[in-house]
């Protein structure tokens, strides 16, 4: 079966299961709370874990796959521009009750304009790098890796089984790639800055 908020496409197994098992475990109202957290946390608030532990305490897992396909039906349903009577007939399909598809509504109506536009925001974000840090060797923390250089990654909004994590990584890069990869970056900034300047100079004819 096709489905308008999955673009026309098929709707993945685990979110079916998720909606049977969980979803519909939940009461209504506590669904639509917790679906409010979801939405906001995807338009950039702070994660309420202890509040979502708080409303998941009674589902035998610790909520994270719950809040995987809160996510997963918002950001669909609001990518794929879906009315609230289209989102609320597929999900009824799908095994959610009445109640709880009205509740997904509400969170959805109230969110959809925030929401696509963080999309549009993020459209060439997958896994933004928000930092990156040299990290030198040290007595406590010798390098072993010969001819390398380490760095620290920290990612924003890495999906960690279905939920973004602001999460840090740490790798081993040869020095020689090091220094191909700087040239590299240098001659895109170089041609960044004459492309801004291209567009500055049009703006002001």
């Amino acid at each position: 079966m096709k489905f308008r908020f999955c673009g026309d496409g098929d709707c993945p197994d685990w979110v079916l299961a998720e909606i049977i098992s969980t979803l519909s475990m939940l009461s209504a109202q506590n669904l639509e709370t917790l679906a409010g957290l979801v939405a906001k946390r995807i338009v950039g608030a702070q994660f309420e874990e202890n509040a979502i532990k708080a409303i998941t305490a009674d589902l035998s897992n610790d909520g994270k796959s719950a809040v995987a396909c809160i996510h997963f039906l918002l950001i669909n349903a609001s990518r794929h521009a879906v009315s609230e009577s289209v989102f609320s007939e597929e999900i009824q399909q799908l095994g959610l009750p009445k109640e709880h598809a009205a509740s997904m509504c509400r969170v959805l109506a109230a969110n959809v304009t925030q929401i696509r536009q963080r999309l549009q925001d993020k459209a060439f974000r997958i896994n933004e790098l928000s930092s990156v840090r040299f990290i030198p060797p040290s007595p406590e923390q010798p390098d072993n890796t010969v001819g390398c250089v380490k760095f620290e990654l920290k990612i924003a909004q890495e999906l960690v089984d279905g939920l973004p994590e602001d999460t840090t990584h740490v790798l081993n890069i040869e020095r020689a790639n090091v220094e191909a990869l700087l040239d590299e970056l240098k001659e895109v900034r170089s041609t960044l800055q004459q492309y801004s300047w291209r567009q500055k100079d049009n703006t002001d004819v």
